[in-house]
């Protein structure tokens, strides 16, 4: 048993750096998801580190997905000369839907028995990723809506790769450039989407009592996409100007740290119609990738192997620490009322054993066979 953990969680092939990013994003989630356990008695450093940590962990799985997934993508455009036949495209899909759709549909599976009596009306847009394509979503298996974004971003994509080539490219041909005028042309049209969403679903809805800038504008999918769309522009960086994306790797890093750490400071400040907090957060994300992507390995193996084995685990664990854990958690302990700080201290600790518990079993003898399953479709 022992040796068939530790050759899932191997860190031979991998690119520290990426799964430093991941690891990243799914602690940031995940504090996010579990702050009432520690916003009570933690002290304020703390409390000002959980703030918006959600926020900025999504979205660093959205930029990430977009390089790792766009730069897939064009690499199987440039295999097929720079085309895509509607096998290329099937074989795309068929492996992305076997990396993401087991996990799902197994989660969703457990809310439906676990939260039987609360399942919305509409159930079976869970099924088609519809839940929140052009509203919010239900307050039901919260962290599907960003999957929604993501899985409507793997099927539009290449179909709108291979239209462009159609129209466009000569003898049923195109150039890697299809690739870039695609990416620009779609983080456009989604920005304008959400300039026309926030110009008139907004202000009839603001003054709503449930109104939440982050249920009605952050979640919902159509006018969110191009989150996904500038990884791809990094990944045809990466590809098309290697020399720059190398020279440049420090350079921009610094610039998008900066960034993210001047974006997430201020965005208590943002109004529910700023539309432009998504866009400048995404470019300074896509701008330490470069640095990121480069840095592959590391002398202490006491430091990278955890990163790793969280960063393997981190879609099971993205999937179940909120509404299956952590809302259990607030259900059952009357929500840390009465808490001094060494009991919320370990319950806090013991929320994260069951999330890193639980997800690394999903993963080992779940998601793990089912992803295998991609290899018989090159």
């Amino acid at each position: 048993m022992y040796k068939r953990f530790a050759d899932i969680f191997k860190t031979e092939n991998r690119i520290l750096g990426l799964d430093l990013l991941r690891f990243v994003a799914i602690v940031l989630v995940v504090m996010g998801h579990s702050r009432w356990i520690v916003e009570a008695t933690f002290p304020n450093p703390l409390k000002v580190l959980l703030h918006g940590s959600g926020i900025l962990g999504v979205e660093l799985f959205f930029v990430l997905s977009g390089y790792l997934i766009g730069g897939i993508l064009l690499k199987q455009f440039q295999k097929n000369n720079f085309s895509l036949s509607f096998e290329a495209i099937k074989t795309f899909w068929i492996r992305r839907w076997l990396r993401t759709l087991p996990n799902y549909y197994l989660i969703l599976l457990v809310y439906f028995i676990v939260f039987y009596m609360q399942k919305p009306d509409a159930m079976w847009r869970y099924l088609f990723f519809l839940q929140n394509i052009w509203n919010h979503p239900p307050y039901f298996f919260e962290e599907s809506w960003s999957l929604c974004i993501e899985e409507i971003s793997y099927l539009i994509s290449p179909l709108i790769l291979a239209l462009s080539v159609f129209i466009f490219g000569k003898n049923g041909k195109g150039n890697d450039s299809h690739f870039l005028y695609v990416s620009i042309g779609l983080i456009v049209f989604v920005t304008i989407l959400r300039l026309i969403y926030s110009a008139y679903y907004i202000p009839n809805h603001i003054n709503e009592p449930d109104f939440k800038w982050s249920y009605q504008f952050r979640e919902v999918a159509l006018i969110r996409l191009d989150s996904i769309y500038y990884g791809f522009i990094a990944a045809y960086i990466a590809y098309k100007n290697k020399e720059f994306w190398v020279k440049n790797k420090l350079l921009l890093f610094v610039i998008g740290l900066l960034g993210i750490i001047a974006l997430m400071i201020f965005q208590k400040n943002i109004t529910d119609s700023n539309t432009f907090f998504f866009t400048f957060l995404s470019i300074s994300i896509a701008c330490i990738l470069p640095y990121l992507s480069e840095y592959k390995t590391a002398k202490l193996p006491f430091i990278s192997k955890p990163i790793t084995a969280v960063s393997i685990i981190s879609y099971s664990l993205y999937l179940i620490n909120g509404g299956l854990i952590a809302e259990n958690f607030k259900r059952f302990s009357n929500a840390g009322e009465g808490w001094n700080f060494p009991q919320a201290l370990g319950v806090y600790l013991l929320y994260w054993f069951i999330c890193l518990t639980l997800s690394t079993l999903i993963f080992v003898f779940f998601e793990k066979p089912m992803t295998d399953l991609r290899n018989k479709f090159k």
